[in-house]
This record gives C-alpha cells, sequence and structure tokens, in this order.
C-alpha cells in the first residue's frame, strides 16, 4: 500500500506542475518604464513634479566604440505632474504608454522646495509602493531634483550609476552623507535627533560653462523639514561624530615651513559619545581616534624623527578638533537641533534622566556642555626620511 500511495503522490506533484502556467503577477518587461532615478520636486501651485530616468535597453546594447561624447544616453528622461506623488506617477502612462517600474531605482533625489515643506509624503509613498528597494539611496537637491536627474554623465551611459558611485565612494573624502530610504525613515521617525542628509548639486565646471554633478555638504532637517545647509567642513566634523569618518585628507602645515603643506590619509578612526552626570547636571565628551599615514609632504624636512612625528599628531588633533567643534557651533548656536546624537546617547546610558529632559529636550541641547577629545596617531611617515637630499 506504502507504494501505491507514494506513486499517487508522485502523480498528484506532477498534475500540480502541468497546471501551473507561471507566476500569477509577472510583469512583461516591454509594457514598463525601468526607473533608474528618481527626482521630486513641488511647484509654486503645490502641484507635484516627477523626473525620472528610463533606461534604454535599445541604448545599452550597443558597443561604445559606436560614439564619443556625443553619443546616444541609455536613458529617457521624461516628467509627469499630479496632486499628489501617486497622482504624478499614474500620470507618466500618458505620456509613455507604460507604467513605471520602480525595483531598480538606485537614487531618490528631492528638490529643495518639496524638503522646506517637508518630506513625509514622499518617504511614505515609496514606503507603501512594495516594487521600491529599502537600500535605494536619497539626496536633497540644493535647488530643483530635476536639474539633477538631467544632469549627464562622461563616465556612464545612465547617469544614475554614476550619482550611485559617488554616493557609494563618499568615504574617499568623507565631505558628505549617504543614507538609503531605511536608514532616512528611521532619522525622521527617531525622537531623539534630526535627520542629516546628503546633498547633490549642479555647478558650472568651468570649462565651456559644462554643468557637472558634486555630492558634497549635506542639509539639516527639523523632523521631515529642510532648514539648512552643512558645508564640507561642518559634514565632516558631523561624520566624525557619527563614525562615519573611512578616509579623506587633513591637510596641515610643515611645522618649520608654515606656508607648505602636509597631507595626512585618514585610515582609520573610531568615536564614542560618552554622557556622565556631574551634580545632576548631564555633560558630554565626544572622543575620536584617528589614525592616519603621511600621504604627501611639500617641504623637505625630516619628519620621520619621534619629535617632528609628535608635532604632525598634534597638528592632525588641532585639525579634527576645529571641524568637530564647528559642527556643535552650527547645531547649537544656529540650528539649535541635536545632530550629535546627544539625545540618543543620554536615552541609551541614563534612560530615567532621558525620561526627565525629553520633553525640553529642544531647549536643553543648545546649552549643553560637550567636550571634544581627539587621541591622534600618525603610523607611516614614507621610506624616505628626508627629501633634502634630492635637492
Amino acid at each position: 500500500m506504502r507504494g501505491k500511495s507514494g506513486v499517487v503522490f508522485l502523480l498528484l506533484i506532477l498534475s500540480v506542475i502541468l497546471l501551473t502556467t507561471g507566476c500569477w503577477n509577472r510583469k512583461e518587461l516591454d509594457r514598463l518604464a525601468i526607473v533608474a532615478a528618481v527626482g521630486i520636486d513641488k511647484g509654486e501651485d503645490q502641484k507635484i513634479t516627477l523626473t525620472v530616468q528610463v533606461i534604454k535597453p535599445e541604448a545599452l546594447k550597443r558597443p561604445s566604440s559606436e560614439g564619443g561624447s556625443g553619443k546616444e544616453k541609455g536613458v529617457w528622461i521624461i516628467k509627469s505632474s499630479g496632486n499628489t506623488i501617486f497622482d504624478a506617477v499614474r500620470n507618466f502612462v500618458e505620456k509613455s504608454g507604460r507604467k513605471l517600474f520602480l525595483p531598480h531605482t538606485m537614487v531618490i533625489v528631492i528638490g529643495e522646495k518639496m524638503a522646506k515643506d517637508g518630506v513625509i509624503p514622499v518617504i511614505d509613498w515609496f514606503l507603501r509602493d512594495h516594487e521600491m528597494r529599502l537600500q535605494t539611496w536619497v539626496l536633497v537637491a540644493q535647488g530643483e531634483a530635476s536639474e539633477v536627474i538631467k544632469g549627464d554623465s562622461g563616465l556612464e551611459k545612465i547617469p544614475a550609476s554614476h550619482l550611485e558611485r559617488m554616493i557609494e565612494d563618499y568615504g574617499a573624502l568623507s565631505k558628505s552623507v549617504s543614507s538609503n530610504l531605511m536608514e532616512v525613515t528611521n532619522m525622521i521617525t527617531c525622537q531623539s535627533s534630526h535627520p542629516v542628509i546628503g546633498r547633490i548639486s549642479k555647478n558650472k565646471s568651468g570649462q565651456d560653462d559644462e554643468e557637472e554633478l558634486i555630492l558634497k555638504g549635506a542639509g539639516v532637517f527639523r523632523k521631515d523639514r529642510l532648514i539648512g545647509w552643512l558645508n564640507p567642513f561642518e559634514t565632516r566634523g558631523y561624520l566624525w561624530i557619527k563614525g562615519k569618518v573611512k578616509s579623506g585628507v587633513i591637510t596641515i602645515p610643515c611645522p618649520e615651513h608654515p606656508d607648505q603643506l602636509i597631507s595626512l590619509e585618514i585610515i582609520k578612526s573610531k568615536t564614542k559619545v560618552k554622557p556622565r552626570l556631574e551634580m545632576g547636571m548631564l555633560k558630554y565628551t565626544i572622543e575620536v581616534d584617528v589614525n592616519s599615514n603621511l600621504g604627501e609632504q611639500m617641504c623637505t624636512e625630516d619628519l620621520a624623527n619621534p619629535e617632528m612625528i609628535a608635532v604632525l599628531e598634534d597638528e592632525q588633533r588641532q585639525a579634527v578638533e576645529k571641524e568637530i567643534v564647528a559642527l556643535i557651533r552650527k547645531a547649537q548656536e544656529e540650528y539649535k537641533l541635536d545632530i550629535l546624537g546627544l539625545g540618543e546617547a543620554t536615552m541609551r546610558e541614563f534612560p530615567k534622566e532621558w525620561n526627565k529632559v525629553k520633553e525640553q529636550w529642544a531647549e536643553e541641547f543648545p546649552q549643553a556642555e560637550v567636550e571634544v577629545k581627539v587621541n591622534s596617531r600618525l603610523s607611516l611617515t614614507g621610506m624616505l626620511k628626508s627629501l633634502k637630499t634630492l635637492k
């Protein structure tokens, strides 16, 4: 009987396989507009304008030898508007005859006016859409997002790929911030801090008035509304505090020739934000460990001896401290927003104290006493002890 039961079970499985024709919700690619990047702007009439890069499969199949800088782009730029984001998305069908397909979207760019009015509607729509990946990068444009989306790339047929690489490689300079859709959502919903999102702008390069995209600095938000910007110097101060400095260059003067410069390459860093209670008062220490190599020296001094290394380490310490202090002052004196994560650190270390101050944290944060401590170390000074012998 067991043998017959096995045969019947096998026949049943085969029948199910034969009757199954495929995925019930599959989509034909020739009926979809595959999106690489999307920009969201708000006009003066409060209508939403979406600008998207739609991938053109035919252009991507052509060999790169068929053209130089004037070769056909691998994307089609198309705009649509509506009373809401969803309305604008559906209105694309009027122009393209295809529905937008979002799973391959690399970057979402939010225009400056849209960001100032609040990004919750943007984040809400993308989170509701089951196709959108939570790892999609999010940037805020200085100006209109449409200008960024329309921007060209001299390296990539799909400009969104260029944007994606810029974001992923931000750590080489540590002068901008990378945030994906999930991280932005967490920052907006966090009760103890405020979001900081990378800034993208379109500037003239100076060569034949050509325009280029620049990822530098960051936007500061009060919850979901953009209120101002951080310059690259302040942005790296933010990244030091957040423990997100991966690499970059610190420029300091030569000890004996201050008019000549030395470049230190950041190798690694580590940060601790330490709240403490003193006489019932909350105080904070931001401690940063930074390790670097000597990357370049424009002077001919012997920098390999212990005395010189100590001088360079002190110069590096001062340089990092200046960046961190600049960010703290911007946060406390100008924006009066906790983008440092002090409230979050307090909530972890002293939950009872946090419950006492959280309702008044907006008033408490600008007055908080913050000490900056930088532990500086220079690991390698290079093969040459002195360049004087080359003169």
